[in-house]
């Protein structure tokens, strides 16, 4: 797996909630066992203090799922309020500091094969209100895009709507992760849909309380097939 694995891979949702910290984990969790693997998040608004120590939550959950001690340089710009990080951080009256974002994004590149970055949302969510946008770190990344989906009623019309959005603007997709799958048949034809209509072949399919990948899962997803640009 680790020579099919490129520098980087960034996993972002088709909307909020969809489940991209939980899939974030599997992926790590599943990657790190064989490959020099690291994860990163830049930006976390909905911060918490624990005992003097500011905590951010998704970051959390991907070292408790995964079962790494929480790091602190997992993620640079912490905000307290649960809101879009442009506005959480004109709640703080401070500036994200896109320079220390990408200076840390330097050294994890360094420091690993292959880095998982997870994004704050979705692909059009604001960083700095008018000037910066999810998709621009996506765009000066250039890692392939790991998108997260789901596989309920609506899921195809916010799939399809992100994919083409993502190709307008020039980002590659590397596959998707159709999250919470709970084996209706309306799924099945959900995922069909989505998969011929964007002419994307590496996907992968996650039931609601997945502990773990196995080594068909991250092939499937990671083996580098062409996708389709319908």
């Amino acid at each position: 797996m680790e020579k099919e694995l490129k520098s980087g891979y960034f996993i972002t949702g088709v909307g909020t909630d969809v489940g991209k910290t939980y899939v974030s984990a599997l992926l790590y969790k599943g990657l790190r066992e064989k490959n020099n693997v690291g994860y990163y998040k830049p930006i976390q608004s909905g911060c918490f203090y624990k005992a003097d120590r500011i905590i951010a939550p998704d970051v959390k959950f991907v070292c408790d799922f995964s079962g790494v001690s929480y790091d602190e340089e997992m993620c640079t710009c912490t905000l307290m309020p649960e809101v879009s990080p442009h506005l959480a951080a004109e709640m703080e009256n401070r500036e994200i500091n896109m320079n220390e974002v990408y200076e840390n994004l330097d050294i994890k590149k360094k420091k690993y094969s292959t880095l998982l970055v997870e994004g704050a949302g979705g692909a059009y969510v604001p960083v700095i209100r008018n000037k910066l946008y999810m998709f621009d770190i996506m765009k000066k990344l250039k890692f392939p895009i790991i998108l997260v989906s789901n596989t309920k009623v609506g899921g195809i019309n916010h799939t399809m709507l992100t994919i083409e959005f993502l190709r307008l603007k020039g980002i590659e997709i590397q596959g998707i992760v159709f999250n919470g799958y709970t084996n209706e048949k309306y799924e099945d034809d959900n995922i069909k849909v989505v998969l011929e209509d964007s002419g994307i072949k590496n996907y992968i399919i996650v039931n609601k309380n997945q502990k773990s990948l196995d080594q068909k899962d991250l092939t499937k997803l990671f083996r580098g097939e062409k996708n389709g640009n319908k």
